[in-house]
């Protein structure tokens, strides 16, 4: 696997400017800390000190040190419950909001026992958001352990699936809010610029994460990039933590196989360490155009190590290394592999950040944070066996940026500020050449001018830049919270363009009725998307496509307005309803091209959004909780297109043509329920509706024999739609041993329980023509070593 490593100049150059300034990255957590004392105010050492909410799942446990003193890192902003308990005390409770990166100091005394009977803790977390105006949800490493297995490449995305108003795409691609591929990854602190998903990069480990936010409404103005959703990402740590081990193997249908390693702990309380690495195999890396999956293994390579430094009270710093690969087969078609079509993919990349946090006082935090990432992709053909059309491809992407900010509490206001600026490199080699007859003997076909003698290239590299600046305030007047933000930017690449984005939220808490009422209004401004970005924005494209408008892939401006409600049924039931509308201009999407995975970013003229989400979150009793969700929306566009390459696409050249949205789909729901006891046994049954999204069907192409008959019953010919479908997927497990420094944890799932033939999309002029997954078992075993 091939590594591009930092330069020294650029690293000394950048460790200049981080040692320069004080200040952040964007992070949705912060630190809970403190002192555990008994009546008389003496310490407590040795105590047990919980952190948690049971909505969400999140729970985190420490153990006071000589001082009585307990710290808890990278907690995210959300209301919770601490609790202390030590032999011979009462245990004490507390339930505290966590609103900013500002540590919170929570000192907690214990009272004696009146008994040496055992204590339970009954005190719960508040089910409601009392001060929050975003739409977001919660993913907690209990939840992301408990998840129906599948394969890793599309393992988060599947858990992102859970939240309303999300539509999964081929090969773990998300549409959120009818808009397309806009999901903006943020892995501690660290945006990540390119789509995720594994067709376009080395998906993300979901065993190194610690928790999951997905913001969908009223971004803060501390977030820019893609702006459909936020997923804020933290990673595992081994600060403040005995060492532990763990070793996993898995695998399931499809020839399907893995192991997983990690390896975490503390040096000298002031060093953690955690190191991940994973391989992965499997028969069917794609989601193919054929129910037979034809030419399509793949597999992938990660390694991740994150290390916290924290020389002080009022310091600590963390670096992250990450670099990984994948290689897999591009899935042919049956006309492809009766050809002897052999094309595949490789991608590499790797990653490195470093970020300072400094406690000026209890009321001001300074975060600063470097990084730099690199990835290079190729689509590979040595042997020009690709039909109908023969493609090549090498792009490479370089990106170095930092971030800084600084955060204030003051009374009723809680301030954050920060600037924030990255360089963006890219080079592209692109090939095409006509191979098939039904190209070269059409002439009306652009493509046939470019036989496999005479291909068309192009060839080009260009760097860019971004710099953005915001300030936020939330402000907080009894049940009323009020967030202020504004964000600037400039962006420089292709095109070339300034922008100011404000961001206000409201947030009313009536208590006498358990309700929460917020409303919002956000101005985006989104810069398009970086793969393929510099061949789909030249004129050389043209020459595929005539007609086609070229010149700079434009970003997008959106206005999106949000109301919604959340109300307290039971003390163990949520309600969450959110109605949303966004108009966009410059709509972003991408088109890819055959079933190679290889996409090209475009624009329509026009975007119009809106929906319906309502969610019910039942809370764990007695070990049992689950969830309830369906969302309605609508997705219109409006032509021409600019960008992309749509070959053969002429209609949607034409100006001030609506049509419904690749992502349209009408109605979503989906519920999860999962049962867990204290003995270590665990099961999770979850269910998915979806209507189905537009497709480009001719209800003669079924009585001709054209289409398979299996995926023409999958076709609504008279809605122009894919059908609608219902999956279920089931997980079970159970940890032997629990109570030992070297537990055994065992997992079974099975996935599309029913064995449903259904289709993600068939002859889309974006997407093409994949099938989803058909019945998947999967199983893992791990192996714990825990220290005491």
């Amino acid at each position: 696997m091939r590594i591009s490593w930092i330069s020294i100049r650029t690293f000394v150059f950048a460790l200049g400017l981080f040692m320069g300034l004080s200040g952040a990255a964007w992070s949705a957590v912060g630190t809970v800390r403190g002192a555990v004392t008994d009546p008389t105010g003496a310490v407590v050492p040795h105590a047990l000190v919980r952190l948690g909410s049971q909505l969400s799942g999140y729970s985190v446990t420490a153990v006071a040190d000589e001082q009585g003193r307990y710290v808890f890192n990278s907690v995210p902003f959300a209301q919770f419950t601490l609790t202390a308990e030590a032999q011979g005390f009462q245990p004490s409770i507390r339930t505290e909001h966590l609103k900013s990166s500002v540590p919170l100091t929570l000192n907690l005394q214990l009272t004696l026992s009146q008994s040496q009977e055992s204590v339970t803790v009954t005190e719960r977390a508040p089910l409601l958001e009392t001060a929050s105006t975003t739409t977001h949800h919660d993913i907690e490493e209990d939840e992301i352990e408990r998840s129906p297995s599948t394969q890793p490449q599309v393992a988060l995305s599947s858990l992102l699936e859970s939240v309303p108003g999300v539509i999964p795409e081929e090969n773990g691609r998300l549409h959120v809010r009818g808009s397309e591929g806009q999901v903006q990854y943020v892995v501690d602190g660290v945006p990540i610029f390119e789509n995720m998903s594994g067709v376009f990069s080395t998906a993300l480990d979901e065993d190194d994460l610690h928790s999951s936010d997905i913001v969908t409404g009223n971004l803060p103005a501390e977030f820019a990039g893609r702006t459909s959703a936020v997923v804020t990402v933290d990673t595992k740590s081994g600060l403040n933590a005995p060492w532990n081990g763990s070793l996993s193997l898995f695998g399931g249908s499809f020839d399907s196989g893995g192991a997983n390693l990690e390896v975490s702990g503390n040096l000298h309380k002031k060093v953690g360490i955690f190191l991940s690495t994973q391989i992965n195999r499997t028969r069917r890396y794609l989601d193919p155009p054929e129910i037979e999956s034809l030419h399509n293994a793949g597999g992938a390579a990660q390694l991740f190590t994150r290390l916290d430094f924290a020389p002080s009270e009022h310091d600590s710093l963390h670096l992250n290394f990450s670099t990984n690969g994948t290689d897999y087969q591009v899935a042919n078609t049956q006309d492809q592999q009766d050809a002897g079509q052999t094309q595949r993919q490789e991608r590499r990349d790797d990653s490195e950040s470093l970020g300072w946090t400094h406690l000026f006082n209890n009321t001001t935090v300074g975060e600063v944070l470097m990084y730099r990432r690199a990835s290079i992709g190729r689509l590979l053909d040595p042997n020009l066996t690709g039909t109908p059309y023969f493609v090549g491809l090498h792009d490479r992407t370089e990106t170095e940026g930092l971030h800084a900010s600084i955060s204030h509490e003051w009374g009723r206001h809680s301030f954050k500020f920060g600037a924030q600026g990255h360089r963006l490199g890219l080079g592209e080699n692109f090939a095409l050449a006509a191979t098939g007859d039904e190209v070269l003997d059409d002439p009306t076909n652009p493509a046939s001018q470019f036989p496999i003698d005479n291909p068309f290239r192009f060839r080009d590299k260009r760097n860019g830049w971004e710099v953005g600046g915001f300030g936020q305030d939330r402000i907080r007047i009894r049940h009323l919270t009020l967030d202020l933000g504004l964000r600037l930017d400039k962006y420089s690449l292709l095109a070339k363009n300034a922008a100011a984005s404000p961001r206000v939220g409201v947030a009313y808490y009536m208590e006498k009725t358990g309700t929460v009422l917020r409303a919002s209004y956000n101005r985006m401004f989104q810069t398009p998307p970086i793969e393929n970005l510099l061949l789909a924005s030249s004129p050389q494209a043209a020459a595929l496509v005539p007609g086609l408008p070229y010149g700079p892939v434009p970003p997008e401006w959106q206005n999106v307005y949000e109301i919604g409600l959340q109300q307290q049924i039971t003390k163990h039931i949520r309600l969450d309803l959110t109605r949303y509308a966004k108009n966009a201009r410059n709509f972003s999407d991408d088109e890819q091209f055959l079933e190679t995975g290889v996409v090209f970013p475009l624009t329509i003229a026009r975007g119009d959004v809106r929906g319906l989400e309502a969610r019910l979150d039942v809370r764990a009793y007695h070990g049992l909780g689950g969830h309830l969700s369906y969302a309605n929306s609508k997705a219109v566009g409006t032509t021409p297109i600019t960008g992309g390459l749509p070959i053969g696409s002429g209609n949607q050249l034409t100006p001030n043509l609506k049509f419904p949205g690749d992502q349209d789909e009408r109605n979503e729901g989906q519920f999860g329920v999962t049962y867990a006891r204290k003995s270590g046994l665990w099961a999770t049954f979850t269910g998915r509706f979806d209507s189905g999204v537009p497709s480009e069907v001719d209800p003669g192409d079924a009585s001709s024999g054209e289409i398979d008959p299996r995926i023409a019953a999958e076709l609504d010919f008279n809605r122009g739609r894919i059908k609608p479908r219902t999956l279920f997927n089931m997980a079970a497990g159970y940890e032997l041993l629990k109570e030992s420094s070297h537990p055994v944890s065992l997992q079974f799932g099975v996935n599309n329980l029913t064995d449903r033939l259904y289709l993600f999309n068939y002859l889309s002029i974006f997407s093409g023509t994949h099938i989803g997954r058909l019945r998947e078992f999967t199983g893992r075993i791990t192996f714990h070593l825990r220290g005491r």
